[in-house]
């Protein structure tokens, strides 16, 4: 599944800007080709949402009922917050077999809200790199097409998605299996941190390299990640905290990690939130943009 992720286009990695989204639902073709949910709080949702979309807890959003819900022929566009808890409810529904993607940077990338102003602090933040190259890793084919289960597998691959969500932490260092960048950096100044902690990162070689990646880190592309060779590299007794470009494809894999027994969380933002990539520039201009209706209820 992880090597079918669009590799370019509007939905890369399985993810969509903001502002190329309000391009797609600025026509009618466009609007009946998506449907959007919307995983955030009833009352964030009460107070403003993009129209048309419906509302489903976090929680609950991989119930059958709430599966009976959803269209298989239309791009199913998950919206949370800032773009943080969506991947994960992205991932649950590519494994049963949804064509999803999440908006990137959340309503936060939609219309301006309470959110932005600590959203640029968190992606001003500058914690220290290392340029070293990575060791070998077993590379993955990109661009494959997804085969679905058979019929007989969706019943297991949903009571395994739904018990990943049912054991989802709601608060501390790592609610909603996130962890914010400023807390993965204190806990490294802890000389035992590399006894605790395994930080899995999912970018391209060139900027793991170039751009920089965290002390320590072990990188495997994400279309690779769950390749058995590269599994055997992850240790079950660490907590694992992958990390991305923006936090999407990272989000996406914890929940696959996390249903195969591996305790995982993914870091906010991805490496945006620990120092400036060029996909900052990306991640502000989105936010710079957002300012999109909204219809509340």
């Amino acid at each position: 599944m992880l090597a079918s992720a669009p590799a370019d286009g509007d939905y890369v990695a399985n993810g969509i800007w903001g502002v190329d989204l309000a391009r797609k639902l600025a026509t009618p073709e466009g609007r009946e080709a998506h449907f959007l949910i919307d995983v955030r709080s009833r009352d964030a949702y009460g107070q403003g949402h993009i129209e048309g979309a419906v509302h489903m807890e976090l929680a609950g959003c991989i119930s059958a009922g709430n599966l009976e819900r959803l269209p298989r022929g239309r791009k199913i566009v998950v919206v949370c917050d800032i773009g943080d808890v969506g991947p994960q409810v992205v991932s649950g529904l590519k494994l049963l077999g949804y064509d999803a993607a999440v908006l990137r940077t959340g309503m936060n990338g939609w219309v301006r809200n309470g959110f932005r102003d600590q959203v640029l602090a968190d992606i001003s933040a500058s914690y220290p790199v290392e340029n070293t190259p990575p060791d070998l890793i077993v590379p993955a084919q990109t661009g494959l097409p997804f085969t679905p289960p058979g019929d007989e597998d969706y019943p297991i691959i949903e009571r395994e998605v739904k018990k990943a969500f049912a054991s989802m932490p709601l608060e501390g260092d790592y609610a909603f299996n996130l962890i914010h960048p400023a807390a993965v950096n204190q806990q490294l100044e802890d000389a035992l941190a590399e006894e605790r902690i395994f930080i899995l990162d999912l970018r391209r070689e060139e900027d793991f390299e170039g751009v920089g990646h965290i002390r320590g880190a072990v990188q495997a592309d994400f279309a690779a990640a769950l390749l058995p060779a590269n599994l055997e590299r992850l240790p079950r007794d660490r907590k694992i905290i992958t990390v991305c470009y923006t936090g999407n494809t990272a989000g996406q894999l914890v929940l696959m990690l996390r249903m195969l027994g591996y305790d995982a969380a993914a870091m906010k933002y991805g490496m945006v939130g620990w120092k400036m990539t060029p996909t900052t520039f990306f991640y502000r201009k989105d936010l710079d943009k957002a300012g999109n209706p909204v219809v509340r209820s």
